[in-house]
Order: structure tokens, then C-alpha cells, then sequence
């Protein structure tokens, strides 16, 4: 499905007032989306489609050339986040001190100019590279490997010969900068980031065992099927402890691309015979979804219930 164009979208009061047109805060038919920046109130959007909305009315809004950075260019190379991340415009410009105004936090910092990019809607973003820097300073766990996950995948040219994408991460942690704020954070989380995570959920999930110091899984995970064709795939395994570990997002059951024509029943069946295939290969299971995944306390309890429990590393 194609995505909303904001361009198109978007709705300035100031055009309005220059038509002689009824002021848009006035019309039921528009949804605000900034200060003096509106949209059709009916139209169908995401999360990520009206954060899109708001950085592109931030750039109409602004007169000073802005490089969208952080959770914004995150956004903008179509990486997962979660909300508290996108709370914000950033943008990134050299000399003044940091700053927050109508829903904008610019950071002060120095971007390489082989980092600046414009894409073809004619925003300027970070680049893909100094994106993951710049939100692996910023970010704490378990946040930042949602982005960081996925800028790690589209940047690793060797999927097969490299699936973990270690020549990628050592790329970017020698682009930290010594004087970094955060570098020592952003090394650190850049380590951790892993383009196998399959999901969002599974990276959160990630994120949360981190701080949780169970031992670490490896991810998606072979079993042979027997006398059936092919293998099955585990999200997470612990060979050491005889279990593996599945994130289950409700676009399983329910996203037609997932269930290739099955009902959620089907579905429900099918993924109750996997399990019985893959416990020949490992006894004990751990299943969560985004409720479980998002609380870590609750995924601690869900982890130790299959005997992961924290230990030394």
C-alpha cells in the first residue's frame, strides 16, 4: 500500500488566510497538526504517517535550513520506534545551544557533510550511518535497538556472509566521535544492535533482556522438521538451557500478508504444530506479545518461568 503523500496533505493557515477562506481552526473538516499547519480529518493515517505530517510541516514552518535528525531521520528511513521517541521534531544544526519550541528540539552538534543527504521529497535528513550514531548516543535501552536493528540490516551489504552484520557495527562505532556526548552509550548500544531481529518486537524484546541480564539468545534459529521439507524458525534459543523464544505480534494471526490465506484459527494450528516440532529440539518455551514485551518486569517473570533467569555474562 502506497503511503500518503504529506505534501499533498498538509493545510497552512497562512495560504488560507491569503485565499480569504474560513481560518482552519474553524473547519471540522481539518485536524491540526501544528502550529498554523492542518490535514483532512478523515483521512486514514498511522502513527508514522502523521509524525511524517509534522516533519514535513515543520521544514514549512521553519526559515533556517534544518537537517532532520534523530527520531526524525529515523522516521524518514523507515525504521520502528516507539512513541516516546517521536515526541518530537529533531533536527540538528551547528552554533546555538540546544533548544525545544512549538514540538522542535534542535541539538547542536557538527554533521559531516558526506552525512548530510536530501531525499527526493526534498527534505534534508541525516544519513543512514550518522542516524545510528546519533540515536545510539540519544537513546536508552530497550528504545534504541528498534531503530538501530533496522538501520543495521538496510546498511549490511552481506547478509549471507555476515547475517549478524558485525563489519556494519564496527563501521559505525568508528564513526563515534571522541568527543561525543553519549559515545560511550552509543558504542555500546551499536554493539548490541543485530539486523537477524525480525521485528520490532523482537528487538524491544531484546533491548529488555539486556537490562535484565538474562543470557543472551541467539536469534532465528534452524530446527530441522524431520520428515517434512524445510525447517522451522525460532525468534530466540537458549541451547545451554534446552529453551527457545518467540515474540508473537498480532500480524501473525491477522495480516494477510503473514497468514497467506489461513483464518487465525488455521493460523492458531499451524503454529501449535511448529511448537510441537521445535520442542523435540528444545523442551521448554517462552512466548510473549507487545503487552508483555513492553513491561519489563513482566517479561522478566515470563523468562524465568522457562528457567532464563539473570546470571553473569
Amino acid at each position: 500500500m502506497d503511503r500518503p503523500d504529506p505534501r499533498q496533505m498538509l493545510v497552512s493557515a497562512r495560504e488560507r488566510r491569503a485565499e480569504g477562506a474560513e481560518p482552519p481552526h474553524l473547519d471540522a473538516s481539518l485536524d491540526r497538526v501544528r502550529r498554523g499547519y492542518y490535514r483532512p480529518a478523515g483521512a486514514d493515517l498511522t502513527a508514522s504517517d502523521l509524525y511524517r505530517l509534522r516533519i514535513h510541516a515543520t521544514r514549512e514552518a521553519r526559515t533556517e535550513r534544518l537537517v532532520f535528525s534523530h527520531a526524525s531521520a529515523a522516521e524518514l528511513w523507515g525504521c520502528p520506534q516507539l512513541a516516546a521517541d517521536t515526541a518530537f521534531v529533531h533536527a540538528t544544526r551547528p552554533g546555538k545551544a540546544r533548544r525545544t519550541s512549538a514540538g522542535v528540539k534542535v541539538h547542536r552538534s557538527v554533521i559531516p557533510d558526506d552525512h548530510v543527504v536530501r531525499l527526493a521529497d526534498g527534505l534534508v535528513v541525516t544519513s543512514r550511518e550518522w542516524t545510528a550514531v546519533q540515536l545510539a548516543a540519544a537513546l536508552p535501552l530497550p528504545n534504541a535497538l528498534l531503530p538501530l536493528d533496522h538501520l543495521v540490516r538496510l546498511l549490511n551489504e552481506d547478509p549471507t556472509g555476515d547475517p549478524a552484520g558485525l563489519a556494519v557495527v564496527e563501521r559505525l562505532v568508528a564513526l563515534v566521535p571522541a568527543q561525543m556526548k553519549g559515545g560511550a552509550r552509543a558504542e555500546r548500544n551499536l554493539r548490541l544492535a543485530d539486523p537477524r531481529s525480525d521485528s520490532a518486537g523482537e528487538s524491544l524484546s531484546r533491548g529488555q533482556m539486556e537490562l535484565l541480564r538474562v543470557p543472551r539468545p541467539q536469534l532465528q534459529v534452524r530446527f530441522p522438521r524431520g520428515d517434512l521439507p524445510g525447517d522451522d524458525v525460532v525468534d530466540f534459543d537458549w541451547p545451554e538451557l534446552e529453551t527457545f523464544g518467540e515474540f508473537d505480534g498480532k500480524g501473525k494471526y491477522f495480516r494477510s500478508d503473514l497468514t497467506e490465506g489461513r483464518t487465525p484459527e488455521e493460523v492458531l494450528w499451524d503454529e501449535k504444530l511448529r511448537e510441537d516440532r521445535v520442542r523435540r529440539h528444545r523442551p521448554r518455551a517462552a512466548r510473549w506479545g507487545w503487552d508483555i514485551a513492553l513491561s519489563r518486569d513482566k517479561l522478566g517473570r515470563v523468562l524465568a518461568q522457562a528457567g532464563i533467569r539473570p546470571g553473569t555474562r
